[in-house]
């Protein structure tokens, strides 16, 4: 049978109904309610359009999950919570909820790397900077919401606080509005330099990225510190999970330009490891439909 999929943003719940070979067979999307009983009402006209054609129902929300009790706690883009307990015919249907950066991790690993790796990172670089991890081919969710990346304290920097609320968090320095806010910032000083000149066409902070570019001292200095900080949480995280791989998403994965490369460059011209290789990194192929595809996967493969 087939999987009724949804990704759940702040703005907008994309939906979609997949098969077991994970052919998208329809999708839609919808703006996101703006409280639990008009989301539950949502979902369950939609659910109940769908009823005779699926098996299972997977979400993926943007925040803390209670898998356990069926039950979305808290985000900072859905500040609401549910219980989807209250979902019509819930008992006639396979029900499974995780966490956006689980769904997306799960995603690449499943459709790309399973035969490859047993252990992978996946970071989402947007507002903020989600995560999942696989360790043994699995997803670790901990308690049930392990791999918030984003949230780890990297830095004493009280001013900047991230998408998680946390002043100097991981994010605080090194999610795409951050790139994108440095950009503006440098090409207000400077409107005649190459950078100002690719950022006025592409209008996305990755352009710091791009090695081509002749730029200015400040915006080197710029674009090192930020590469800098994603390599230490790359680093620290590779100290502790041990993994074998890393894969970057999110906002900028259609126009990484040379971030690999950077990131490469800067890890191997400071930390060295003696009878030990660094993970590869990757940018995830997965495109906008990852999540209700990443959703129907999980639903297929693994038990709450």
């Amino acid at each position: 049978m087939n999987c009724l999929s949804f990704d759940v943003g702040g703005t907008t719940v994309k939906y979609g109904v997949i098969d077991e070979s994970y052919k998208i067979l329809k999708k839609d999307k919808i703006p996101t309610p703006e409280n639990e009983e008009k989301f539950i009402e949502s979902l369950s006209n939609i659910i109940q359009e769908n009823l005779s054609k699926i098996s299972e129902v997977s979400i993926a929300m943007p925040g803390y999950v209670d898998s356990a009790n069926n039950k979305y706690l808290y985000g900072p883009h859905l500040q609401f919570g549910i219980d989807f307990l209250k979902l019509s015919n819930f008992t006639d249907y396979k029900f499974h909820l995780d966490n956006d950066g689980n769904v997306a991790a799960y995603c690449e690993y499943f459709l790309n790397y399973k035969n490859k790796y047993s252990n992978l990172i996946m970071l989402t670089f947007g507002t903020g900077v989600g995560g999942g991890i696989i360790s043994e081919g699995r997803l670790l969710r901990g308690r049930g919401n392990a791999g918030e990346i984003g949230h780890m304290l990297t830095s004493n920097d009280r001013e900047v606080e991230g998408d998680s609320g946390k002043k100097g968090s991981f994010e605080s320095s090194v999610a795409a509005s951050v790139w994108t806010k440095k950009c503006e910032e440098l090409t207000q000083k400077n409107q005649d330099s190459e950078l100002a000149k690719i950022f006025a066409i592409k209008n996305v902070g990755s352009v710091l990225f791009d090695d081509k570019l002749n730029l200015t001292d400040s915006e080197i200095a710029a674009r090192e510190e930020i590469i800098q900080n994603i390599s230490n949480g790359l680093l620290s995280l590779f100290e502790i999970f041990d993994n074998e791989a890393f894969i970057l998403g999110g906002t900028m994965s259609s126009e990484p330009f040379d971030l690999i490369e950077l990131l490469q460059r800067d890890i191997n011209s400071r930390y060295k490891f003696p009878s030990r290789n660094f993970p590869e990194i990757f940018i995830a192929s997965q495109g906008e439909d990852s999540g209700i595809i990443g959703a129907a996967a999980l639903a297929f493969n693994e038990s709450n």
